[in-house]
């Protein structure tokens, strides 16, 4: 099972880490950035992309976007690529479906659910089906 699956909902993208239980909601440029990332497209791809599409700074732009790779890597969602690994195959149809004056990217970090996440659905569960949680003292 993949540690880190995302799924996209109409104009937001959900990201789940089954390695430490947390979520992330991406949308607005955020999403479109990771739906650029996930097509095999380079920062600098994606800032021109993103630029062109809300007729904004292309060098300011990508400077933003590379800032939002940078947060990625660091909470451990994206992984260093090699440029020279990307072939044309690779490449994946994209364009970024965005509106109006671009919006800074963010995610916003969630673990509210990090004890279903966390669940193992064959060892936790009992007679009684799953999910199977010990009961809290209180």
């Amino acid at each position: 099972m993949p540690l880190l699956i995302s799924q996209q909902f109409d104009s937001e993208v959900v990201l789940a880490n089954y390695q430490n239980g947390v979520y992330y909601n991406l949308d607005g440029s955020a999403a479109q950035v990771w739906l650029g990332l996930k097509a095999n497209r380079t920062v600098e791809e994606i800032g021109s992309a993103v630029a062109t599409a809300t007729a904004g700074d292309v060098p300011s732009i990508t400077q933003q976007v590379q800032a939002f790779v940078d947060s990625m890597l660091a909470e451990g969602l994206i992984a260093e690529g090699v440029a020279d690994a990307r072939s044309e195959a690779s490449i994946e149809a994209w364009a970024p479906v965005l509106s109006g004056a671009f919006v800074a990217p963010e995610f916003q970090r969630f673990d509210n659910l990090r004890e279903l996440l966390l669940m193992d659905p064959v060892h936790d569960a009992g007679d009684e089906g799953w999910p199977l949680r010990e009961p809290h003292e209180s």
